[in-house]
């Protein structure tokens, strides 16, 4: 509309109302740059942020990166050192459990020889059992304790960078929304 009121002044100008329309023609341009100047600067200082906010969210990464890969990689170094070992013990505890069989059978022509070498050998199995009971049970609660270590180590930093991130879609759709230049619907 006010493109047209300017053409009008332009077209049907006189010599007495030249001189204020061209001082309203001045200061509409005046008003119309400064305008710019303003959103120009705004949006300069909002790249100005978002440069920091990435460099803050690299050195995040960075930290993440630094203190999740020994960790992962100590977990995966436990796991593989107690495989054998836990593979070991079974197969210990299996063959002094076939040895015991064994030695019922041989030492079973009396009844004490064969009541003291059962106690003795279950005793041993018992033994045995609760040990590798005991290591595969503290092996599983440090395998669990680490991952879960891991897994808050990583997800406070993503839900702290993903709140950071909604709050800046909503800073931009706030500026995109109240934009002079944004295209309006009209009203019905």
């Amino acid at each position: 509309m006010i493109t047209l009121n300017i053409f009008a002044m332009a077209l049907f100008q006189d010599a007495a109302s030249s001189a204020h329309d061209i001082h309203l023609m001045r200061f509409y341009v005046a008003f119309i740059a400064a305008a710019l100047m303003l959103q120009a600067l705004g949006i300069l200082l909002v790249a100005i942020y978002a440069a920091k906010f990435l460099a803050v969210l690299h050195s995040i990464s960075r930290n993440v990166e630094e203190k999740a890969l020994p960790m992962i990689t100590r977990t995966s170094d436990l796991v593989r050192d107690l495989s054998p070992k836990i593979t070991a013990i079974s197969t210990n505890v299996e063959q002094v459990s076939y040895t015991v069989r064994a030695k019922i059978d041989e030492l079973g022509q009396t009844i004490t020889q064969l009541q003291e070498t059962i106690a003795e050998a279950n005793g041993r199995t018992r033994a045995q059992v609760a040990r590798v009971d005991s290591m595969v049970s503290e092996a599983l609660d440090t395998t669990e304790d680490i991952s879960r270590t891991v897994q808050e180590g990583v997800r406070v930093p993503v839900r702290e960078i993903a709140a950071i991130i909604a709050g800046i879609k909503v800073a931009v759709e706030t500026l995109i929304e109240r934009s002079p230049f944004k295209k309006r619907k009209p009203d019905c």
